[in-house]
C-alpha cells in the first residue's frame, strides 16, 4: 500500500519551530527569565517551565526533520538510480545525508542540554546544527540544480540558492557578532542583558541574526512541500527468522507424507 501526502512533515517543522519560539519566549518573559527584546533563542527555553516546552517540542522537531532528511536522501537516490547516474556522484549525495542527520543531532542537543546547566553541551549541539545545517542545505542547492526539470523547475532553485546565501552569512553573523559581545560583556547576567552592562550592540545583531536564521531555516524546509507531494512510499518488506526453524522442518516432514496421500 502506498503512502502520500508526506508533504505534511516539512509544512508542520513549518509551524512547529516557530510556534515553539514564541511560546517560551511568551512564557519567560512573563517569567521575568530574560529581558523583553533580543534575547538568544536558546535564552528563552533555558529555566523551568519553559525548558521543559522547549526540550519536548524540539525532540519532536528534531525527529520530523530526521524524516524529512532519510525521504529527501531516498528521493535523490531514487533520481541517482533512474536518471541522474551521470549528473551527481553518489559520495555527494551520501555527504548531503550525514550533514542533514548531524544537524538533527544537533538540535537535539542544544534541546536537551540548557544554556544555563551544561554551556559546552549546548554550545557543541548549536554549533553542529547551525553548521552542518548550513553545509545541507548548499548541497541541497545543488542537487536541486541537477534535479531540473525532472524533480523541481529552476525557480526552486533560485530560491534554495538565495536562502542557502541568508544562512551563511546569518550563522556567521549570529557566531562572530556572539563572541565579540561576550568579550565586551561586564554585567551580572547575560540573559538579562542590559544596554550598559556593554557590548549591547554586538549583542543586539547577534540575536536578531540567530532569529532570522531560524526564519530562513524554516522557510527552507518549506520549499520541498512541492516535492513531497511527488513521493510515494510502500510498505516496506519483512522478513522474520525464527527461533524454531528446526522444529517448523521436522513438522513439514511428518506432514509431508500426509500431504502426499491428499
Amino acid at each position: 500500500m502506498p503512502y502520500g501526502k508526506l508533504h505534511v512533515l516539512p509544512l508542520s517543522l513549518f509551524i512547529l519551530i516557530p510556534v515553539t519560539f514564541l511560546i517560551t519566549y511568551t512564557i519567560s518573559v512573563q517569567w521575568d527569565h530574560v529581558v523583553p527584546g533580543f534575547p538568544y533563542i536558546s535564552e528563552t527555553g533555558t529555566l523551568s517551565p519553559e525548558s521543559c516546552i522547549f526540550a519536548q517540542f524540539l525532540n519532536i522537531a528534531a525527529l520530523l526533520l530526521a524524516c524529512c532528511v532519510y525521504i529527501r536522501h531516498r528521493q535523490v537516490s531514487q533520481w541517482q538510480f533512474e536518471r541522474g547516474n551521470d549528473l551527481v556522484s553518489k559520495r555527494i549525495v551520501v555527504v548531503t545525508a550525514w550533514c542533514g542527520i548531524l544537524s538533527c543531532f544537533g538540535l537535539d542537543i542544544l534541546a536537551n542540554f540548557q544554556e544555563a546547566r551544561v554551556v559546552a553541551a549546548h554550545m557543541i549541539g548549536a554549533m553542529t546544527c547551525f553548521t552542518a545545517g548550513t553545509i545541507y542545505f548548499c548541497l541541497q542547492t545543488y542537487l536541486s540544480r541537477k534535479m531540473v526539470p525532472a524533480v523541481n523547475g529552476r525557480a526552486v532553485v533560485y530560491i534554495r540558492a538565495a536562502l542557502s546565501v541568508l544562512t551563511l552569512i546569518l550563522t556567521i553573523t549570529t557566531i562572530l557578532a556572539g563572541y565579540i559581545s561576550m568579550l565586551e560583556f561586564q554585567g551580572n547576567d547575560y540573559k538579562k542583558w542590559l544596554p550598559t552592562d556593554g557590548g549591547w550592540g554586538w549583542h543586539v545583531a547577534s540575536t536578531i541574526s540567530e532569529w532570522l536564521l531560524a526564519i530562513v531555516y524554516c522557510v527552507f524546509l518549506l520549499t520541498f512541500v512541492p516535492e513531497f507531494r511527488l513521493i510515494n512510499f510502500e510498505d516496506p518488506v519483512v522478513t522474520l527468522i525464527y527461533l524454531d526453524k528446526d522444529q517448523d522442518t521436522k513438522l513439514s516432514r511428518k506432514l509431508s507424507p500426509q500431504a502426499q496421500e491428499c
